[in-house]
């Protein structure tokens, strides 16, 4: 038995209850001998070793015979330990003497450990280095696989297709070739005219009269383009003319509000002149090209905007001939 089942045993001499693990650890016919030694024992018609039963509890005492069963097994086994121990105790250790240290100064192991400590530093960078240098040639190599792999995949996606094309013109070689045919007797006897030389009596062929026919479509669509294109071109002038009529008549507009809101503010002067002056002073003609320098430039001639004297003046010119 092991040093375990022999610390079990003692725990379980200590203070033995039923169901301890020491007996699930024994072996079945050590079990029934022990059953039967305590049905067998006269002990067991002792009241006192009876269990008793208390608040709740049932308090089972000690079994003698088990209880001196276990000491003896516990006393053989440790016996057993301590005679297997004197048989393989170690002998002793026989060494060389030897020097140990002393061959270096301590300055110069100093110098040592500060220098180890520094490559040390340098190593362990040089070593990350080396590292990720391995890293990123092992990331290299797996990318340039994979785009291995996938220009393989498309290298034979791409032969696949030509394969399924080749398949495909030469299943439908036949069907097309009389396609072709029926067209071209179509062509042949739909086509009233042909044009051939005066002096040819040869018969025009099938390549021809389709080569006739396709230079006669093609003229008559250039044709149409070209009519299209004129009267694109004449919608364009049509439209240029309307824009400019329309700028023009937007211009005229604008002169009409612009010499209509003058005369207004030439009105709204000379009434605002008229009420200051008591007596309106009768000007000449001369005298109407006089101004002042803060109501009208000096040069009169640049001036489009007429002076409010010139105004007044008209207006009782035209007061005096009606």
């Amino acid at each position: 038995m092991d040093r375990s089942t022999h610390l079990n045993h003692n725990s379980e001499g200590s203070g033995a209850y039923r169901g301890h693990p020491v007996n699930q650890r024994m072996t079945d016919s050590e079990q029934t001998d022990e059953y039967s030694c305590e049905n067998n024992s006269p002990s067991t018609s002792n009241p006192q070793n009876q269990p008793t039963h208390a608040d709740g509890y049932t308090k089972i005492p000690p079994n003698e015979s088990r209880w001196s069963k276990l000491q003896r097994i516990a006393k053989e086994e440790e016996e057993n330990l301590r005679r297997w121990k004197e048989e393989n105790r170690p002998g002793p250790i026989q060494l060389t003497p030897e020097r140990l240290g002393g061959a270096v100064s301590l300055a110069e192991v100093r110098q040592r450990q500060q220098d180890e400590s520094r490559l040390s530093k340098l190593r362990k960078k040089l070593r990350n280095e080396e590292m990720d240098k391995k890293k990123r040639q092992a990331e290299e190599e797996e990318n340039e696989k994979m785009k291995a792999m996938q220009r393989e995949k498309a290298d034979k996606l791409e032969m696949m297709k030509k394969q399924d094309e080749e398949q495909r013109q030469n299943l439908y070689q036949h069907d097309k070739q009389r396609k072709r045919e029926e067209f071209l007797q179509r062509i042949e006897r739909s086509s009233t005219t042909v044009s051939m030389a005066a002096g040819n009596s040869i018969p025009a062929s099938s390549w021809a009269k389709c080569h006739e026919h396709r230079e006669a479509r093609r003229e008559e669509e250039n044709a149409d383009l070209l009519k299209k294109k004129e009267e694109q071109r004449r919608k364009a002038e049509i439209l240029e003319e309307q824009q400019k009529q329309q700028e023009e008549d937007r211009k005229r507009r604008t002169g009409a509000d612009h010499r209509r809101l003058n005369m207004a503010f030439l009105d709204r002067l000379e009434a605002s002149s008229s009420s200051r002056v008591p007596k309106p002073v009768n000007q000449t003609t001369e005298s109407s090209n006089v101004c002042l320098d803060d109501d009208k430039p000096q040069d009169s001639a640049l001036s489009t905007v007429p002076n409010p004297s010139q105004v007044h003046t008209d207006s009782a010119e035209e007061d005096g001939e009606s």
